[in-house]
């Protein structure tokens, strides 16, 4: 073999890594782009890589595990309820230990208010939480199903004035009508809920977004196309569809009327309005692996982590429930202590306690996976695409 067929050899094995990670970064447009996310964050990812210690991207924090809602696809119905509640004082506690933990200039990013089994506005504290991390300068993040958007501070200030605020808003819809509503979450409220969604869209800055999320069901599939018409104009500037990943036997049973539905709801997408699947047809049609990261190395814990109600540290929002070991509590323990604890006890994951990831986790640890196996000089190629 002589020198040029070598380095014809050599040129084809360097495109290959290339290739493929062209091939992953086109499973997702923004803002569902996660790999091209990765590789913008280029410089956490190597840290990363090489075995540093260094603060999550992103903190969740469950201020609550109670719910005022009963939504049969909740993969957090059937788990145990982690008590009691956090406190205004317990929240402004954590804010001094979040805000202490920076290294080699990596800090907590972002925020997120959200719940396995508990809705973040049933607990008043989650309003105060937004304002005490707003004024960090944090970027914060807030799900809620809407209900109780029009309750009001003890100053008469509503709800959704204060969720106005943040950088980004998931409001869990899931349904096109009043009708299905109550079916699927066990009580009236779609209305209100509208109600509310208008008000928020009014007080809130145009450029803090709002997401209204759709998990489809055998219960509601054939509403999709209803919620993308009836929420085109109503001021939200995105609406995502995910599949019910607690029962994917049903959803590959009616894989194909979802799909084309999909295919008809992104028609109403406009410049300001955009209509997107969470999930490829793929997915949807059979491909479980995409619920869940069984198979995989779990790279999301170092990207993610949270606050439980009881204000102790867990692997995830997930895995954030009774029957779980917790990494200590923040109260008492700087964050840094227990990061580390963390660290040293997640190389087991995922595990049985595993059974659903999310969309955005499934893939950060599948593209992980795939940048932990090149060498440091394949990766800086890689790195190159998101230029």
């Amino acid at each position: 073999m002589d020198k040029v067929d070598m380095f014809k050899i050599g040129t084809q094995i360097m495109l290959e890594h290339v290739l493929e990670a062209e091939r992953f970064l086109e499973r997702g447009q923004s803002p569902s782009d996660y790999e091209h996310q990765l590789l913008k964050d280029n410089r956490r990812v190597e840290a990363i890589l090489n075995g540093m210690i260094i603060p999550p991207y992103e903190l969740e924090i469950q201020t609550t595990s109670l719910c005022n809602l009963r939504c049969l696809h909740c993969f957090g119905k059937d788990y145990g309820r982690i008590q009691p509640q956090m406190t205004v004082a317990q929240l402004k506690q954590l804010s001094e230990k979040i805000a202490e933990f920076v290294e080699d200039k990596y800090s907590i990013r972002v925020i997120k208010f959200c719940g396995t089994t508990g809705e973040p506005l049933v607990n008043p504290a989650t309003i105060e939480g937004i304002k005490i991390f707003k004024a960090m300068g944090k970027e914060v993040i807030c799900f809620t199903n809407g209900l109780w958007l029009d309750k009001t501070l003890p100053d008469g200030q509503p709800y959704y004035e204060v969720v106005g605020t943040v950088d980004k808003v998931n409001l869990s819809l899931d349904a096109d009508c009043e009708e299905t509503f109550k079916r699927l979450k066990g009580r009236q409220g779609f209305d209100k809920i509208i109600h509310s969604l208008e008000k928020l869209v009014a007080s809130k800055p145009p450029q803090n977004r709002l997401i209204v999320s759709y998990v489809i069901s055998i219960h509601n599939y054939q509403g999709i196309v209803s919620a993308a018409e009836l929420l085109r104009n109503s001021g939200a500037d995105e609406l995502w569809f995910r599949v019910d990943f607690t029962d994917a036997e049903d959803i590959r049973g009616i894989s194909g009327d979802i799909i084309d539905s999909l295919e008809k709801a992104k028609s109403y997408s406009s410049p300001d309005f955009k209509v997107m699947s969470v999930y490829s047809a793929e997915a949807i049609s059979g491909n479980d692996g995409a619920f869940n990261s069984f198979g995989r190395k779990c790279f999301n814990r170092f990207f993610w982590a949270c606050i439980g109600p009881d204000s102790n540290l867990y692997a995830c929002g997930h895995r954030t429930h009774a029957g779980i070991q917790s990494y200590g509590s923040l109260l008492d323990h700087s964050f840094r202590e227990l990061w580390e604890r963390r660290q040293q006890n997640l190389d087991d994951l995922p595990d049985n306690h595993c059974l659903y990831c999310s969309p955005s986790s499934v893939r950060r640890n599948d593209f992980m996976t795939f940048l932990s196996q090149l060498s440091e000089q394949q990766r800086k190629q890689v790195y190159a695409l998101a230029q």
